[in-house]
Order: C-alpha cells, then structure tokens, then sequence
C-alpha cells in the first residue's frame, strides 16, 4: 500500500492508482435513490479506465447500469471518498461490476488517538460469567470517542479494567443510520463525585473490530470532528 501521509504532504485529494488500495479491500456505495448501502470487494482497477469490484450479496439488489454512487474505502488512516456509476453488471464467470474510474479521490485524515467529545446513548454487554453488568445490557453515556476508544459514563461500575465489553451504538453517518457492535476492553474505571450524585466514568478500548465497523466508525468520527470545529452542521437524530 502507498504511504498516504508521505503522498500527500498537504494535498486534500489523490488518484485511485496514487492511493494503491489492494484487492480484497471493502468499499462502501452509497445510492441517493433508490436510497441503498452497499458493501463490496475491490477486484481490481485499471487506471483511466474501470474499477471491478464484486456485486453486493445483499438479495434483490439490481441497478441500472449508469446509477451514480458514492464510494468510501479505509486506506491506512485515511477516508477515501470519491464519486462513480455503475457501468457494466457481469454474471459470468462470477458477479461482478465495472465501475466508472474516477478523476479524484478526496482524501481526510482520521486521527486515531483524538477523542470527540459527544453525548450518546449507548447499550453496554457481556456474556463472560462474574462481570458487573451480569443481567442483559446497561445503558451508559459516551462522552468522547476515537478510532481507538470512547469513554463511558454510567451510574454503577460496568467492569472491572481488563475485562470485556460489547457496546452497541446507533449511529448517522451523511444522514444514514448504522448500527454498531464495537468489542471494547475496559483500560481504567474513576468514580466522580458532584454532591448527591455518583458516576462512574470507563476508558474502554476498542479490539478486533470488523472493516465495515472500522469504515462506519471512521466517518462517524471525522463527521463528529468537522461538527465540532463548526465546518459542518450537526444533524438531529
């Protein structure tokens, strides 16, 4: 894979053939209309030409050749978003699609380590036996989250540091709803103290997430930092 940081030195945009992606790799489409979510494996590309990547597994999925979508793909630490159409659907030997090849790439860095500060309601679980939150799941309150982590806020322990987590998070990205399973690892537990009130604040770590995860958790992020600095604006839920 190319060294994005050492490619970009500034710049805000690339080519696909610059950014190097690997077959395999997973990118999302994203329909307009028919609204749709679309996740598929890059086969391969030639430059100025076509992107092959396979057809979706979602059932009763068909689109008209010439339907516009936009792509999003991880490439190291950094959201690749670019604009293609469907331009031809093959069956045989195997299902796949030609994608038009796009002029640019817009390029945004996520930052692994930098926490968002955010309120959402998020649901934390278990299945491991003697853990706190031993009764179905606990609500809790993120109030800051990255690549990496996020930090919980609940008014009882849910865990002890080192034990594991499963914290469950809806969540929009560009106006549309996703749901989250993130695998965290508690990393440290502080009880805060304001009057009559207790709380409980947990730095989890997030581990072994999914690339589809990763990918939805990324824009979540970069959106949640562009809210923040006041160059976008937030959407209700």
């Amino acid at each position: 894979m190319t060294d994005i940081a050492a490619l970009l030195k500034g710049r805000r945009d690339a080519t696909l053939a610059e950014i190097g992606p690997q077959p395999g790799e997973k990118i999302r489409l994203e329909v307009r209309s028919p609204h749709q979510r679309l996740m598929v494996q890059l086969l391969g590309l030639k430059e100025f030409q076509s992107v092959m990547v396979s057809a979706p597994r979602q059932q009763g999925t068909v689109l008209m050749e010439g339907v516009r979508f936009t792509a999003r793909l991880m490439s190291g630490n950094y959201l690749c978003t670019f604009e293609t159409r469907l331009l031809q659907s093959q069956s045989r030997p195997f299902a796949y699609w030609h994608l038009e090849y796009p002029d640019r790439v817009e390029m945004h860095r996520i930052r692994a380590h930098t926490r968002v500060p955010i309120i959402l309601s998020v649901r934390v679980e278990h299945d491991e036996p003697g853990m706190l939150v031993s009764n179905g799941s606990q609500s809790a309150i993120c109030r800051d989250i990255s690549l990496q982590g996020a930090q919980l806020e609940c008014s009882q322990p849910l865990a002890q540091p080192g034990e594991s987590l499963f914290v469950t998070a809806r969540v929009q990205v560009a106006g549309i709803d996703h749901l989250l399973l993130l695998p965290a690892v508690v990393r440290n537990v502080q009880q805060l103290e304001s009057g009559l009130i207790s709380a409980f604040t947990h730095g989890v770590e997030f581990v072994d997430l999914e690339e589809e995860t990763r990918l939805v958790l990324a824009g979540f992020v970069y959106e949640q930092q562009l809210i923040s600095l006041g160059e976008l604006e937030g959407v209700e839920s």
